[in-house]
C-alpha cells in the first residue's frame, strides 16, 4: 500500500487537530466505527477528481538489437471522474434545554452525539449498498454497486469471487470446508493486489466474523487470524496483515448492512441463507479519499431568534479508485 504523506484519517484529526470540537467529532466517529476512519483522505479544494487507470492497454516494451534506434511506446489509459458529496446539518437545540438546571447531561453535546451515530450508520450503510439508480445521488456509490459495474468503477470481473456455496454453517462445516474458505480468502486478497493483506480491510457483518473465527478452530491452527490493537489501544482482528471490520446495522438498528440472507448469487440481500465479504486495498495508489477541506465543526451560538444554540457540521469528502485491482467480493458464503 503507497499512501502520500499529505493524507490523513479520522485518528489523525483526534489526536493532532488544533480545534477541540474537531478532535471530539473524529473520536467519536472513530468510537462509532464509523467506515471513514479506514480511509486515507487527501485535502483538495475541487469538486472533481479526474484521473486514468491502465486497464490493460500497457505501453508495449520493444527488445532491440545494438545501434538501432528506439521505438516510440505509450500506453492507452482510460479516464475517470469523482466528485465529492456533501454532509450538512445544523442541530438545533432550545435555549431551554441548554439552561435547565435539572439536566444531567449537556442536551447539546447529546444530540451532536446522537448525530454523529446517525452518520456512522448512515455513512457505512452508503459505504457498502448505495447506488445512484435506486439509492441517493447525493451520496457515494458504494462497494457493491461498484464492483457490479466494474467497466464504468474500474474493478476487474474476476475481483468478484463465487464463493461456491461453501458451508460454513455450524451444523455442516469441517476442516476442510474451513480451510476451502481460507483458500477464497487468499483468492479475494489477491483478487485486491495484496495476497499478503497488507494494506486492506475486509468487511463482514458479525456473524460472518464470529464464524471466521469459528472456522479458525475448525482447523485447529491460527491460520493467519490474529488480534492486534490500535492506536486508541482498541482491539483489532486480522488475518494475514488485512483487518476484520463488522460493518454494522442500518439507522433502523435492526436490518444489517451485509445481510445473512442473501442468494448463493449475491444477487439480492433477501430469500437466501448466504452472505458476503467485502475487501478495500487502502491507499493513494488503489483505494483512498479527499475532502474539500477539514471537517467544518462550529458552535454558532445563539442564533438571532435568541431562543435557539445551532452546531454546525459540514463536509465535503468523495472516493477515488485509482486502480482496477483496489475492491472485490467474496460472496456465496453460506451461514445457515
Amino acid at each position: 500500500m503507497a499512501v502520500s504523506a499529505n493524507a490523513t484519517n479520522l485518528a489523525d484529526y483526534a489526536l493532532n487537530s488544533n480545534s477541540p470540537a474537531v478532535r471530539a467529532v473524529s473520536y467519536s466517529l472513530i468510537q462509532n466505527d464509523n467506515v471513514i476512519q479506514d480511509v486515507p483522505l487527501l485535502s483538495k479544494k475541487s469538486l472533481i477528481a479526474s484521473g486514468v487507470r491502465f486497464e490493460g492497454n500497457l505501453p508495449t516494451v520493444n527488445w532491440a538489437p545494438i545501434n538501432s534506434e528506439p521505438v516510440t511506446t505509450k500506453g492507452t489509459p482510460t479516464a475517470y471522474q469523482e466528485q465529492v458529496y456533501l454532509i450538512r446539518n445544523s442541530i438545533d437545540v432550545d435555549k431551554v434545554y441548554v439552561q435547565d438546571e435539572n439536566a444531567i447531561q449537556d442536551p447539546r453535546a447529546m444530540q451532536v452525539g446522537a448525530y454523529l451515530k446517525g452518520l456512522t450508520y448512515d455513512m457505512n450503510y452508503k459505504f457498502i449498498v448505495n447506488d445512484h439508480i435506486t439509492g441517493d445521488i447525493n451520496a457515494p456509490v458504494g462497494l457493491r454497486s461498484r464492483i457490479a459495474n466494474g467497466g464504468t468503477f474500474g474493478v476487474r470481473p474476476e475481483n468478484l469471487v463465487n464463493g461456491g456455496s461453501v458451508d460454513l454453517t455450524q451444523a455442516a462445516a469441517t476442516a476442510a470446508t474451513a480451510n476451502k474458505f481460507l483458500e477464497l480468502l487468499d483468492q479475494l486478497l489477491w483478487s485486491v493486489d495484496s495476497p499478503s493483506g497488507d494494506g486492506v480491510t475486509l468487511y463482514m457483518n458479525e456473524v460472518m466474523k464470529r464464524r471466521f473465527a469459528f472456522a479458525i478452530r475448525l482447523m485447529g491452527t491460527s491460520g493467519g487470524f490474529d488480534t492486534t490493537r490500535d492506536q486508541f489501544n482498541r482491539v483489532v482482528e486480522m488475518y494475514k496483515g488485512a483487518r476484520i471490520r463488522d460493518i454494522g446495522y442500518k439507522a433502523d438498528q435492526a436490518t444489517r448492512i451485509i445481510t445473512v440472507t442473501e442468494l448463493a448469487t449475491g444477487l439480492a440481500d433477501t430469500g437466501g441463507t448466504f452472505t458476503s465479504i467485502y475487501a478495500v486495498n487502502y491507499g493513494t495508489d488503489h483505494f483512498y479519499g479527499w475532502q474539500f477541506d477539514d471537517i467544518n465543526v462550529q458552535d454558532l451560538g445563539l442564533l438571532n431568534s435568541g431562543v435557539i444554540y445551532r452546531t454546525l457540521i459540514d463536509w465535503s469528502v468523495g472516493f477515488i479508485n485509482t486502480s482496477t485491482r483496489s475492491l472485490g467480493r467474496l460472496y456465496g458464503i453460506k451461514l445457515s
